[in-house]
């Protein structure tokens, strides 16, 4: 599955890391479904990084620095910084979790129809 957020619109991860692919997709679910993201990925986005060191597979505590990063530089500000703000992206509180992703949705369908006429 294409991921409608674009990881690797990053350069090249930070300081030369890059996002491991089950951690994007978790982020990508979280983000665009709202399903619940589990220990690490949770523990990354309420900002408790304790405890995601505890959580985190060895894949992620490689990445740990630049799945910090991503999330501070690219995760919407509604979608992190708590666990109750995990909470409340998960409800579509306020529709900010919706109103993302018809932002995302729209930069997708423009970068594609912009791509298929480049093609042309």
């Amino acid at each position: 599955m294409k991921s409608l957020i674009d990881f690797d619109d990053m350069p090249l991860g930070y300081m030369g890391m890059e996002i491991p692919q089950h951690t994007k997709e978790t982020l990508h679910n979280y983000l665009i479904r709202g399903w619940a993201p589990g220990g690490f990925v949770e523990s990354m986005l309420a900002c408790n990084y304790e405890r995601a060191l505890y959580t985190a597979d060895t894949a992620n505590r490689r990445y740990f620095w630049a799945i910090a990063m991503w999330i501070r530089d690219n995760a919407p500000k509604h979608s992190w910084g708590s666990y109750e703000t995990i909470e409340k992206w998960r409800d579509d509180f306020m529709n900010h979790r919706t109103n993302y992703v018809t932002e995302v949705e729209k930069k997708y369908i423009w970068a594609k129809l912009k791509e298929d006429h480049v093609n042309e």
